[in-house]
């Protein structure tokens, strides 16, 4: 497992996340010159600094080998952020270096013996993925031990799951429960939303109010990923005794900051009515706003655009939401191409009721454009259009079944049995019970 994202974050952001010099600012050439000069003259800083400069690219080319020189020079002279450096550079390699595991390691080593929190979580990454060396747990436990006790969160978050699965070292949930309480006390999120996840196991007590205590702590301190769990143990109304008012208060806090998970469980909370009053309009306000910080639309579609079609439909809407929702509907597809709500706002014409004004043709257009992007419910709709002959549209068995025919081609199970029919009684098509045979037996299939 990895907890950091290592040395490729180093390049990408260009710090130094070892802390003692971290990257030089931006420098002329008279002050890379000047540095040149100290070092000459034996000042280790100044080595290190120079080869900084090389290693970032920072007024220089990035130049590994040249880096490598000065960064060794410091090593040699017990710098220890020099010595992490060149392992990061022996670990990845390039630029006039090639990768070396054996001098990768030597030198985390190295920096380890000199105290190192960083190197001693490294070697216990190398040991664990069986990254330059042989996999070997032990030697991860022994290397996660020394960086954790050192005060490296990560590194206790690596030994709690150590501990916890029993992975080098005898199964100890006690344990690796303390290595995660001290990672969270050391302010790490992923090791408060580990803390949740471990109460919120059966085996480990199922101590819901726990597990969404630590959830939420998580949440406020950063980790998004910790508002789900804290919407899916409301939401499911198993945890007796949980406080559902103040929980929800604080979903509406997260939602209102534009986290987008939270947006779609104040979304449910309002629906059903779970610690706030039951408001399906305001819930419908934060389906919407869940779908629009997704940015998901056809394929890719999440959940709060499956319920604000399910809500339309409920009779929970007064005629005025549906109305907002309805155009909302439109405008969403005509911007995101959403095929799928296409069909979508096609049924929604093609029902007797208000808020769509009943409006065939309207139906006809959004059926048509669905269909045309190769939706199956478009296909249907458009199919369904035609064998009635709504609105202004000519009634035409063959042109219904074309358009349903594609439908069931592309697993619609109603257009299936629709087709199986229009094969039973020629309708649209010439009879052929054998074919009749074979749609009825796909559609029982997919049920």
């Amino acid at each position: 497992m990895r907890f950091l994202t290592g040395f490729c974050f180093l390049f990408l952001i260009g710090f130094s996340v070892y802390g003692q010099a971290g990257k030089p600012k931006a420098a002329a050439p008279k002050q890379l010159t000047a540095e040149k000069a100290k070092a000459g003259k034996g000042n280790v800083q100044s080595m290190y600094n120079v080869g900084c400069y090389y290693y970032y690219g920072t007024g220089v080319q990035v130049n590994f080998l040249t880096a490598s020189q000065w960064l060794t020079k410091a090593a040699n002279k017990n710098h220890v952020d020099a010595m992490l450096l060149l392992a990061d550079i022996y670990d990845e390699g390039g630029s006039g270096v090639k990768k070396d595991a054996t001098k990768c390691l030597s030198w985390y080593k190295k920096a380890a013996a000199k105290g190192s929190s960083d190197a001693a979580y490294e070697l216990g990454e190398k040991y664990e993925n069986g990254d330059g060396v042989t996999e070997n747990m032990v030697e991860a436990v022994k290397w996660y031990t020394i960086a954790a006790e050192k005060g490296d969160g990560d590194a206790m978050i690596a030994l709690a799951f150590c501990y916890m699965d029993g992975d080098g070292v005898t199964a100890d949930q006690t344990e690796g429960r303390r290595w995660f309480l001290k990672a969270a006390e050391a302010g790490l999120p992923e090791a408060m939303r580990y803390l949740g996840d471990f109460f919120a196991q059966a085996d480990m007590g199922n101590d819901c109010k726990n597990a969404i205590t630590w959830y939420m702590k998580a949440a406020d301190a950063g980790d998004s990923v910790s508002v789900k769990p804290v919407g899916v143990m409301l939401m499911k109304d198993e945890c007796p005794g949980t406080d559902k008012a103040t929980i929800a208060s604080w979903m509406k806090r997260k939602a209102d900051d534009g986290n987008a998970e939270a947006c779609f469980y104040m979304g449910g909370f309002y629906i059903t009515g779970m610690g706030v009053p039951r408001n399906s309009g305001r819930g419908m306000e934060y389906l919407i706003k869940n779908h629009e910080l997704s940015g998901i639309s056809g394929a890719a579609r999440n959940y709060s655009t499956n319920n604000l079609f399910t809500l339309y439909n409920s009779g929970e809407l007064p005629e005025s939401d549906k109305r907002v929702l309805l155009n909302w509907f439109e405008k969403t597809a005509t911007e995101t191409n959403d095929d799928e709500m296409m069909a979508v706002i096609a049924n929604i014409f093609l029902n007797k009721e208000p808020a769509s004004g009943n409006d065939y043709r309207a139906g006809y257009e959004w059926a048509l454009k669905s269909a045309e992007r190769g939706n199956p419910g478009g296909c249907f709709w458009l199919g369904f259009i035609y064998y009635k002959g709504l609105g202004d549209v000519p009634q035409s068995d063959s042109k219904a079944f074309s358009w349903i025919l594609k439908a069931a081609q592309k697993g619609d199970k109603d257009a299936m049995k629709l087709v199986s029919s229009f094969y039973e009684f020629g309708t649209g098509t010439t009879r052929n019970p054998l074919k009749a045979a074979e749609w009825k037996a796909k559609a029982e299939v997919e049920e």
